[in-house]
């Protein structure tokens, strides 16, 4: 008895952290979510892609994050690196660790093939 009370209990326990975890990971996505919506996607397109309304007239022309080859290497670093000291005509911006690993978890679920 005392053995299927502790799977059970182990069983709660591991589901409560999934579910917390899932939790989380949305509330990452969807912050992640408006920051490119409100920083990134003028250059870089709703759909990542490089073509922006603003971004037709940059050179060179703003990362396309559909293209497998954006998505070697370190890529956290490397979106970490740009957003914080900018790169060719984008800015840098002055955003959090958080919301920094909030537009990367965004980008990697929505861009990445």
């Amino acid at each position: 008895m005392k053995r299927i009370l502790s799977f059970a209990i182990i069983v709660v326990l591991l589901g409560t952290a999934l579910f917390l975890t899932k939790t989380a990971k949305a509330d990452e996505y969807a912050l992640g979510k408006k920051l490119y919506s409100d920083k990134c996607q003028i250059c870089h397109g709703f759909k990542g892609d490089g073509n922006g309304p603003a971004g037709a007239g940059l050179s060179p022309k703003p990362a396309d994050f559909t293209k497998s080859s954006f998505w070697q290497g370190d890529v956290d670093k490397k979106i970490t690196d740009t957003i914080l000291h900018g790169h060719g005509p984008m800015p840098a911006f002055n955003l959090k660790p958080d919301e920094i690993k909030a537009i990367i978890e965004y980008m990697s679920h929505t861009f990445k093939k």
